[in-house]
């Protein structure tokens, strides 16, 4: 019997982030081949490494360090990255209404709900825009505050103490496989989100509702 839920933010409780990201970077006349080359091994990429930009995730550099060690792409990817920005993606980033409406209707049916998301700590105010009422969720677990980044098997047995249930008993949404792969590493049920409404179809199947 499932007793939890745990949600990823960009992608998940919002639009594609991969489709943000390409939007800015078109709208700047960035470098696109090249930025990409660049941002997609970081925010896309599987493990939990020591790249500059897995160590940005968990908090262990500032967003300027990551950036000034983007070489040619630097300047490009400030403008697109950085929340002092006029073009920051973040600020683009849009909520999806139906998977915040139906994190609203789990935790009304006495489910426990949570957050686990890979973030820079120079976004989270981007994030907190787009993340339903805190009153939902019974924990938020960002990897630049607990030190682990998805797919790390680690950040999911965080959510998992934290909410106080066995991996069976939990379901896990996110739009990256290798993300949903972690989750299921720890035995956790998970579902890849390409399609919202087909994942709230999933995740209402699963939990028999």
């Amino acid at each position: 019997m499932f007793k939890a839920v745990i949600f990823d933010v960009a992608g998940v409780l919002t639009e594609s982030i991969g489709q943000v990201l390409l939007e800015a970077a078109i709208g700047i006349d960035g470098d696109i081949e090249k930025l990409a080359e660049a941002l997609i091994p970081v925010f896309m990429g599987e493990g939990d490494t020591d790249s500059a930009g897995h160590q940005l995730e968990r908090g262990e550099i500032t967003l300027n360090y990551f950036l000034s060690s983007l070489g040619p792409v630097e300047k490009d990817a400030w403008t697109i990255l950085h929340p002092d920005s006029d073009d920051f993606f973040g600020d683009n980033l849009q909520p999806k209404p139906e998977m915040h409406n139906f994190v609203a209707e789990l935790k009304k049916a006495g489910l426990k709900t949570g957050i686990v998301s890979n973030n820079v700590k120079e976004w989270q105010k981007a994030w907190d825009a787009v993340i339903p009422s805190n009153e939902l969720f019974h924990t938020t677990i960002f990897s630049s505050e607990v030190g682990h980044r998805k797919p790390n098997p680690e950040i999911f047995r965080i959510a998992l103490e934290k909410l106080d249930v066995s991996p069976e008993e939990t379901i896990f949404l996110d739009d990256f496989p290798a993300m949903a792969e972690g989750a299921r590493a720890v035995g956790i049920q998970a579902i890849y989100v390409e399609d919202h409404e087909q994942a709230i179809a999933q995740t209402r199947d699963l939990l028999q509702i």
